[in-house]
């Protein structure tokens, strides 16, 4: 009988998983084959063959047509025994009872052999047996739509069983990982996962390393009972030890197949091979290893990767968890020991959190914790008004009905021994991701003892008010005070009749609104600079809407203004007239010495023309008058330049620019270095800042002061310190006088030396016009030096002032502005 071969490409799901070849009886001779249909049908069942998926081809009446080897080998088979036989009976004779689940695997072939127009896939139980083992099948089946077996089915059965144990082995692994999360402590969920790691995943040694960040060690937690017995007692790694800190560094992964191999091995005799090694955040590692060399498939080490992530979720929940309980613990601690009430209230206004801060102020000791809404339903509670309040007026009720928080909002409680006192009550509202109000927090402050002070402050307030104003009527100074909004708010008698309005008309008014020329003044810019900066500040002014002069000072304060001022109108009179005299007295002093020069140098000159003529017939007290005259006459003459210069310290003196000290104290020393030479003087000068003034005059007075530290040294070597000090704070030290007094800086320059020194109360002496304390045989000199030096300093708007005690040296200190920037 001749017979021909048919193929056809098995597909499924969109793929192809092979070819079925029918082969069936034809009529036609045999003589004449068709050679290509037996080579394709060869081709075609060797492929068969060969599949890792069991064949099943059923005719049109479902009977078996063909099976593959491999369906023999899954469900225990033989291949002639089944070949031809109805499918039907073959399962429910043979293959259903070799099926866990024999029932539901007959209703569902069955159901496709009822209607064959469908495709099909389950999967099915194999059980052992000694012709099988036991395996999970999946069937795919679906009907043959053409050729001879047409209207018949094609079954394949792939095999699933590494997937379903796969999938068996990942569920104990997360029914592990459950118990891993219910852990309390790192140290027992590293413990409990080395067992897992064992028991489930097969991997017989392990160890879990966790890292301390007090000793930077990796220390191990849990390990493998293989672990133990293969190596005693676990390693701790120490910071760059080994391939494990290497992984817990980089956060990488590491698989290596012959760890001896590893430049970073701990042990080179070590029996481990293969060793994986896995980072688990930043709490360590998990190290796995075998014997064996290339011991971890990819399954392995996919398994392994799931164990370390679960094991960095858990520890990152432990230590959270940690967190919180510590946090909760404070939040705890600080409620309770918070001085004031805290209520913490849910959305319906059920107290959650508070504590008693405010029972114990006003309530029984032994009634429970209340908060806000509780306590205002128990308690008699009033508003500041004094009407009662009800729960649902209270401030966390009223956060949670508009969202919005409550400042600030003073009640009035009555104490169970009917006392009263104040409390002040903030409630803000939080909310919860979707938007909705989860919680009001309130906090409550005891404000008793403040608002008993604030009613006391306000009736001592009226009361300075009267005082006040019976004061400010006696003051001379005429007075006025203003609000920050320039209101008067007093007026004195004084003030009265200089402004010429009365107190009525002017307290409650705006002081611009009254005086309106005043806006467009330097009263404007000066009070506004006085309230903004709170500094006092001090200046005359002539006002023409009065058509007097005036000394002002004003003083402010956060609430308003303080203004003194007098008529200063006569006094500035005065002032021009002494001006003037002054004027001619300088003009006199100068025209006087300047007159007086030419009879002293007639003097000096015939003195000393005398001396030469007549050397030889004077004798010795001839000469010595003579001495005594020229050195008379030379003094006169000294004085004279010296108030001369006194007199000009006004007139002549030149603009004041920028000065550096330092320039200027250079420039004294190569004045002075003959004399510094001969004295053998040790002169130290520290930085020295830059000033404000006239150069040449402040050179002369250094030289002064330098040369008089030099002359009265004593009969030690002359050691002079040089110093300077910044006065930005008048306050500072007391006689840092006038500049810091208006607000400006000021220098403060020193020159000390370890001298005779000078009685204090020959202080102010010194400073007068031709005074000396010492004879013109003990120290050189004119006396009007010093007297020089305070009139240079005081037109510089500072001060000279010494400090010094007979025996304890001298330091006379100038002050001296700072050079404007």
């Amino acid at each position: 009988m001749a017979r021909e071969l048919r193929t056809k490409t098995v597909r499924h799901d969109g793929g192809v998983h092979g070819t079925v070849g029918i082969v069936g009886a034809v009529d036609r001779p045999t003589a004449t084959p068709e050679p290509a249909s037996a080579t394709a049908f060869e081709g075609a069942a060797t492929v068969l063959e060969e599949a890792d998926v069991g064949v099943f081809v059923l005719d049109d009446e479902f009977d078996v047509a063909w099976i593959n080897e491999t369906t023999e080998h899954y469900f225990g088979v033989d291949r002639d025994a089944v070949v031809g036989r109805d499918k039907r009976r073959l399962i429910e004779e043979t293959i259903a009872g070799r099926l866990a689940d024999a029932d539901a695997f007959v209703d569902t072939v069955f159901a496709t052999y009822g209607d064959n127009t469908f495709a099909e896939r389950f999967e099915c139980h194999v059980t052992p047996g000694p012709d099988r083992e036991a395996r999970w099948l999946e069937h795919r089946s679906r009907p043959i739509e053409s050729g001879p077996y047409a209207g018949g089915r094609v079954e394949l059965y792939y095999d699933v069983t590494d997937r379903h144990e796969r999938t068996a082995q990942l569920q104990r692994l997360h029914d592990a990982v459950q118990e891993w999360i219910g852990g309390d402590s790192r140290e027992a969920v590293a413990a409990a996962a080395s067992r897992h790691i064992q028991e489930i995943l097969d991997l017989e040694v392990n160890g879990v390393f966790l890292y301390d960040p007090a000793t930077e060690e990796l220390r191990p937690a849990g390990w493998s009972s293989t672990a133990e017995t293969l190596f005693g007692e676990l390693p701790t790694f120490e910071a760059g030890d080994a391939i494990a800190w290497r992984v817990f560094e980089a956060g990488e992964p590491a698989l290596i197949d012959d760890v001896t191999a590893d430049p970073d091995v701990y042990n080179s005799e070590t029996p481990i091979r293969t060793e994986l090694c896995l980072p688990i955040g930043d709490h360590g590692v998990v190290l796995v290893g075998s014997p064996e060399r290339d011991a971890f498939d990819e399954s392995d080490r996919s398994l392994a990767n799931v164990v370390a992530s679960s094991l960095e979720a858990t520890f990152d929940r432990i230590h959270h968890e940690r967190q919180l309980e510590r946090e909760r613990t404070q939040t705890e601690r600080l409620l309770q020991m918070a001085p004031i009430g805290i209520s913490v209230e849910n959305a319906a206004g059920e107290t959650v959190l508070t504590n008693r801060r405010i029972q114990t102020r006003f309530g029984p000791e032994t009634e429970a914790a209340l908060g806000e809404t509780e306590l205002i339903e128990r308690w008699d509670v009033f508003d500041a008004s004094g009407e009662p309040l009800e729960p649902e007026d209270g401030p966390s009720a009223r956060v949670r009905r508009t969202g919005e928080p409550v400042f600030d909002t003073e009640l009035v409680v009555e104490s169970t021994a009917g006392d009263r006192g104040w409390i002040s009550v903030n409630a803000v509202p939080v909310f919860g991701p979707d938007g909705s109000l989860e919680r009001v927090i309130s906090s409550a402050e005891d404000v008793t003892a403040f608002k008993e002070q604030q009613r006391r402050l306000e009736r001592r307030k009226s009361e300075l008010e009267t005082e006040l104003s019976e004061v400010f009527g006696r003051v001379s100074d005429a007075f006025y005070a203003v609000d920050e909004e320039f209101r008067f708010t007093h007026v004195n008698e004084r003030a009265e009749e200089l402004l010429g309005y009365s107190s009525d008309e002017l307290v409650g008014e705006v002081l611009w609104e009254v005086f309106p020329g005043g806006k467009r003044s330097d009263l404007y810019e000066r009070y506004h600079q006085a309230m903004e900066t709170q500094e006092s500040l001090s200046w005359e002014r002539y006002s023409r809407t009065l058509d007097i002069w005036m000394e002002i000072r004003a003083y402010p304060s956060p609430t308003g203004l303080s203004v003194y001022f007098r008529d200063v109108t006569e006094r500035r009179k005065y002032e021009h007239k002494l001006e003037e005299s002054n004027e001619r007295l300088e003009q006199f002093a100068y025209a006087a010495s300047h007159d007086l020069q030419e009879p002293l140098r007639m003097v000096t000159s015939y003195l000393r023309l005398i001396e030469r003529r007549y050397d030889d017939v004077l004798d010795e007290d001839g000469r010595e008058f003579i001495e005594f005259a020229v050195d008379g006459a030379d003094r006169m003459r000294e004085m004279i330049d010296g108030l001369l210069a006194y007199s000009r310290v006004e007139t002549r003196g030149d603009e004041f620019e920028p000065v550096d000290l330092a320039q200027t104290l250079a420039a004294v020393r190569r004045d002075l270095e003959l004399q510094i030479e001969e004295s053998n003087a040790e002169i130290t000068v520290e930085s020295l800042p830059r000033v404000q003034g006239d150069r040449s005059q402040l050179r002369q007075v250094f030289q002064n002061l330098l040369t008089n530290a030099i002359e009265y040294s004593g009969n030690d070597r002359p050691r002079i310190t040089v110093t300077a000090e910044r006065v930005d704070d008048p306050t500072a030290i007391d006689r840092r006088t006038a500049l810091a007094a208006r607000g400006e800086d000021a220098w403060v320059v020193s020159v000390s030396d370890d001298g005779i020194g000078i009685d204090p109360d020959d202080h102010e002496r010194i400073f007068e016009v031709f005074q000396r304390l010492h004879g013109h045989d003990d120290h050189d000199g004119t006396g009007i030096g010093l007297a020089l030096c305070q009139r240079i300093v005081e037109r510089h708007g500072g001060e000279i002032q010494v400090d010094s005690k007979p025996g304890e040296g001298a330091t006379f200190s100038v002050t001296l502005p700072a050079a404007s920037t």
